[in-house]
């Protein structure tokens, strides 16, 4: 091999050494990136940022707007319904927040600080009596209250931020905010929250809302036994008791009562209640079924970190790949 030979092959092994060495370079920063994104660049304060363009479409789209006007309309024609059906005491049960009541506000003071959902700040948020009606809920609630129907309002609010047996501020600062909004019907026995009809099950005190919503149809509430033909709220759990951790299990029930979804269906042989939904892109229990604290094991998904919740919102995506 001539001396040429041997220093052009001494370069071309020089650069395809270089190239090796540039390629390890570029996975180990790569890598390195990776932890830095998933251990340290994603705080609670970004995670609160992701919920951004959430909050904005509710505050300021007109497509939020007319999604709630059309909830409430179809609630409308599915009590009127039930009515021409002489369905005997007929009752309307609603969730409160993001079903009739607007927290948008709260949620948005939420971002750009690097603290998560907190009963102390939502406490202090509902105390202040802010909160606003959500678009055609007033008129919703005071339409049913108004022809034969009673509404019921049941809520995982608390009634006391004190925990206190003799001082229910939260309700009492519920219950006149929403009076302020205009909403009629609101008493100590139609706003039914977190705690009260609860049961005692293996020892442990249950607060589920199914409690409630059974205390309106056995007549544990007044004495009087209603059939309720309408359920509304923004979270599956506001019709039934669903696994709150399972998205296939959730949109499995929705399948199963697809016909009730916003119409109330009555026979000669009884009757299904109307399920209608308020959107809510915010929050909720379909959020929480985006996570597995076992790939990370965790007990629980509310021991998972900002980063190990961020990822697992990116992972559930349903990507096209369009290299």
């Amino acid at each position: 091999m001539s001396m040429e030979n041997i220093k052009n092959h001494r370069k071309y092994n020089m650069k395809k050494l270089f190239y090796s060495i540039l390629a390890i370079l570029t996975v180990l920063i790569i890598n390195l990136s990776a932890v830095a994104f998933n251990e340290s660049d994603i705080t609670q304060k970004e995670l609160n940022n992701q919920s951004i363009l959430g909050i904005n479409w509710i505050q300021k789209s007109g497509e939020y707007r007319a999604l709630a006007y059309q909830a409430f309309n179809i609630g409308k024609v599915a009590f009127n319904i039930a009515i021409s059906k002489s369905i005997a005491n007929p009752a309307v049960i609603v969730d409160l927040d993001e079903t009739i009541l607007d927290n948008s506000p709260y949620q948005a003071s939420l971002v750009g600080i690097n603290e998560g959902f907190s009963n102390k700040t939502w406490n202090k948020w509902i105390k202040t009596e802010m909160t606003l009606a959500v678009p055609g809920a007033v008129d919703f609630i005071n339409y049913v209250n108004a022809n034969r129907g009673k509404v019921f309002f049941i809520s995982n609010r608390g009634e006391s931020s004190t925990n206190s047996t003799t001082e229910n501020d939260l309700e009492l600062a519920t219950m006149k905010n929403m009076i302020n909004l205009g909403f009629m019907g609101v008493t100590e026995e139609t706003l039914l929250l977190k705690g009260e009809f609860s049961k005692t099950i293996n020892g442990k005190i249950d607060t589920s809302k199914k409690w409630r919503m059974e205390s309106v149809a056995n007549g544990e509430v007044d004495g009087k036994k209603y059939n309720v033909v309408i359920f509304m709220g923004d979270n599956l759990n506001d019709f039934t008791e669903l696994d709150k951790n399972d998205n296939e299990s959730r949109k499995a029930f929705v399948d199963k009562t697809k016909q009730q979804q916003g119409i109330f269906i009555g026979t000669e042989n009884g009757f299904s209640p109307a399920y209608i939904s308020v959107p809510n892109p915010m929050y909720g229990d379909w959020e929480n079924g985006l996570y597995n604290a076992n790939k990370f094991n965790k007990s629980s998904i509310w021991d998972l970190t900002p980063a190990q919740k961020s990822m697992q919102r990116i992972e559930s995506l349903n990507r096209w790949n369009n290299q």
